[in-house]
């Protein structure tokens, strides 16, 4: 520590009761003022022998000079009765921690906000490597999927002894789709299942360019007379894509979800030390008012200054 700072506080009381001071030392401390309802009421104020500290105890309760020094511009900008739990609450419900550092809970406001950048960080990660994935499969379906050779087969005999459980979606803009690339009107759902379907159910399987029967052999869409018996790589690979896409999707949903809690929680939080600082304030002062004159008084606390903490001291006699 590179220096000590006295302050002495001499307050005589008029007739009248009321308290004049004079302060010696650094008027516009935050430590000053979080002292300044001592000079309007007598008592006693007992030291901690640990130093250092800015928690005293007074003849009638405990100071804290953290908390009192909050409430006169030491902390985060509050109202003069100290941090409202409202604002806290509504601080942190649109952005977390900003509540918590309202109130003067610097630690908790890092982790919540922390966690929602995490959080949304991962978000951002997910989902672009998700909607990667899905461009990339989905060139390769319109590369090696024909749904021209599919809708032909459907129409041949051999196709009854397949199961149809689901109709082509979009299946009005195929013309559209085999010459522009695009399903034109058709809607964003309808498009989504198209590229999902013709994956999925082995019923499309007739549309692949790699078709292929039991044996490995290649075959044309017309000879598949039913569809579990023929295969095609490109497909099983092209649904392994698609469910990694899904994966990654899916997390980003779940963190995001994650991050709406974060929220809540650190809304929940915030208002909680907000209160214990508004109720440490009407503590002090009440404590003020039930101290009995005559008695010397001691403050002591430790003032930032630079890089060091800086005891400083008070003493006030009501005579």
């Amino acid at each position: 520590m590179r220096g000590v700072s006295l302050i002495l506080v001499l307050a005589g009381v008029a007739a009248s009761s009321s308290a004049e001071a004079q302060v010696i030392g650094r008027p516009s401390s935050p430590l000053v003022a979080a002292a300044a309802p001592a000079l309007e009421g007598g008592g006693s104020i007992r030291l901690h022998p640990v130093l250092p500290s800015t928690r005293f105890s007074t003849g009638s309760g405990e100071l804290n000079l953290a908390e009192a020094g909050q409430a006169h511009g030491a902390g985060p900008s509050t109202g003069a009765g100290g941090p409202s739990p409202r604002r806290a609450f509504l601080y942190s419900a649109l952005v977390p921690g900003a509540g918590e550092y309202y109130a003067g809970a610097k630690r908790k406001a890092a982790l919540f906000f922390g966690l929602e950048i995490l959080a949304w960080s991962l978000y951002a990660t997910w989902d672009g490597k998700g909607n990667e994935i899905e461009e990339e499969f989905r060139a390769t379906a319109d590369e090696h999927f024909n749904p021209l050779d599919y809708l032909a087969w459907r129409e041949t005999n051999t196709s009854n002894k397949t199961p149809i459980t689901h109709d082509l979606p979009c299946e009005e803009y195929i013309e559209q789709y085999m010459a522009t690339g695009g399903f034109g009107d058709c809607s964003g759902i309808d498009v989504q299942q198209y590229y999902e379907l013709i994956g999925k159910y082995d019923q499309f399987v007739a549309g692949w360019s790699d078709l292929r029967d039991a044996s490995g052999n290649p075959t044309q869409p017309v000879q598949v007379d039913s569809a579990k018996n023929f295969d095609s790589d490109i497909r099983q690979a092209y649904e392994d894509r698609r469910d990694d896409s899904n994966r990654y999707l899916k997390r980003a949903i779940t963190v995001a979800g994650l991050a709406l809690i974060n929220h809540v929680f650190s809304a929940i939080d915030a208002a909680r030390p907000a209160s214990r600082a508004g109720e440490a304030r009407e503590r002090f002062e009440a404590s003020q008012q039930a101290r009995s004159p005559g008695q010397t008084r001691l403050l002591v606390a430790l003032q930032p200054r630079g890089r060091d903490a800086v005891p400083m001291l008070m003493a006030l006699r009501r005579f």
